[in-house]
């Protein structure tokens, strides 16, 4: 029984410390995940550009890594954008996954000069707003692109988010394979002592 108990509490520590690694070289992360089996991923998006149309190769796209399997269930931001030109904050797009399209400043069609947009809080997708989660295939990556609905600047840049924007990722995990494999031997000790 203590065996049971003890691989069951090593398969939750698992899933606690699978850290988020961030692939990109323009911004941090931390977690905050207190020991639950959701996990709070903060992202610095400061300098994020939103340069050209969605698919463009002038667009800059985040890469963080999360873990095989794992569900981003909820997003928050606390951002501030700048447009340039004739560029509208409402056409600066964040594209998760090619599944969910957020627009921080859908309410303002024209140009701004260091808005904030905040979330209040983590928008849970299923529940809040009835979008499916995200769940991360083989790679255990989610891929976010930064483009604009309508290119002013073609290409130069259209937006950017100023320095302290953040993005709040809500990530269910899964446990990490090794504590699967902990997990298992538990099983097989367990069964060998009824024996």
């Amino acid at each position: 029984m203590k065996a049971i108990a003890l691989t069951t509490l090593a398969a939750a520590a698992g899933l606690a410390t699978a850290a988020p690694v961030l692939q990109t070289g323009l911004t941090n992360y931390s977690v905050d995940n207190a020991g639950a089996a959701t996990a709070t991923i903060t992202v610095d998006v400061s300098g994020l550009t939103f340069n050209d149309a969605q698919g463009s190769a002038l667009n800059q796209m985040l890469a963080v890594g999360l873990a095989v399997g794992a569900e981003v269930t909820g997003i928050g931001w606390d951002v501030t954008l700048t447009t340039f030109g004739a560029s509208w904050a409402s056409e600066a797009v964040l594209n998760f996954e090619g599944q969910i399209f957020l627009t921080v400043g859908s309410a303002d069609g024209g140009p701004v000069s260091n808005m904030n947009y905040a979330s209040g809080g983590i928008i849970d997708l299923s529940d809040d707003v009835s979008l499916p989660n995200i769940t991360l295939g083989g790679d255990g990556v989610l891929n976010v692109e930064a483009f604009d609905s309508f290119v002013d600047n073609g290409g130069a840049g259209d937006a950017v988010f100023e320095q302290g924007s953040v993005l709040y990722l809500a990530v269910k995990g899964v446990p990490a394979p090794g504590s699967l494999a902990i997990l298992g031997l538990g099983g097989l000790v367990a069964g060998r002592r009824r024996r």
